[in-house]
């Protein structure tokens, strides 16, 4: 029987040791998937930045050289229907028209840049320079829900870590536990010995070891031998020895208590 305990206790002892390792490798996963998604958002937010400066400025600085062409346009067409207009003028505004469209060919060419970084960041889709601002805002949003992510992420690894703490503690506590129950178990088999009767005062006093595990409520049988002899009942416990009254009713036939005589607990402490 105690051979049997002592198999579910190391059995108890090694599951809580499995399911707590266990659970300290998710929580080591859980932590590495945190660490790579909030390299990977600062990395998203770095760009989304740096593409939405570029794309305002640009946007702005086009329009502003739409206008000025526009106007510049306008007013060359002005000078040249009026009857007045020279050909120097005429050279004059060609000549800034032409820086102008310069500018333009240079907005272009960053219009281009612009547009093929997003193609790449969207798997070789062609982006309009229209439809960037939406696209910023939709990086934003991706960007938000990754923070989502992180935030859940990051509460998954602080519940792990208390659980590994709470499993810890939890196999800590059986283990004080199976050990304290092993105790007394062991404590069973530990006896007394009568070491005084009277049977005038029909009272027994009783040695006993230190960790036998004795109480007000213990039900004590005496023995002699392998035969049962009777029983007696505790009326007080002091240091090393227990002082107890004789149930004469319970005696044996042709068996009375007697010094010398071992004393058992009747009923074992199984917790």
């Amino acid at each position: 029987m105690k051979a049997l305990l002592y198999v579910i206790a190391i059995a108890a002892i090694g599951a809580g040791g499995w399911f707590s390792y266990e659970t300290m490798n998710k929580f080591t996963d859980l932590k590495k998937s945190r660490e790579t998604l909030h390299e990977k958002n600062e990395n998203r937010k770095a760009s989304i930045r740096t593409k939405k400066k570029e794309a305002t400025e640009m946007e702005g600085e086009h329009e502003t050289a739409k206008k000025a062409r526009l106007n510049t346009e306008a007013e060359r067409d002005n000078k040249e229907s009026g009857l007045g207009l020279a050909k120097r003028e005429a050279a004059t505004w060609q000549s800034k028209i032409d820086e102008q469209q310069e500018k333009i060919d240079g907005y272009a060419k960053t219009k281009a840049e612009i547009q093929k970084q997003f193609k790449e960041q969207f798997d070789g889709r062609n982006v309009e320079l229209h439809e960037i601002p939406s696209l910023v805002k939709q990086l934003e949003e991706d960007l938000k829900k990754a923070n989502r992510k992180l935030e859940e992420l990051q509460s998954l690894t602080d519940a792990a870590g208390k659980r590994v703490a709470s499993n810890n503690a939890a196999i800590s506590e059986l283990d004080a536990r199976m050990i304290k129950r092993a105790e007394r178990i062991r404590a069973n088999s530990l006896q007394g010995t009568v070491t005084a009767v009277n049977h005038d005062w029909g009272f027994a006093v009783v040695s006993v070891p230190k960790k036998m595990p004795i109480n007000d409520t213990s039900q004590l049988i005496v023995k002699r031998g392998n035969s049962f002899v009777g029983r007696l009942k505790i009326n007080a416990i002091e240091a090393g020895r227990v002082m107890t009254d004789v149930d004469y009713k319970s005696m044996t036939p042709g068996l009375v208590v007697q010094p010398g005589d071992a004393v058992v607990l009747e009923k074992p402490v199984t917790n």
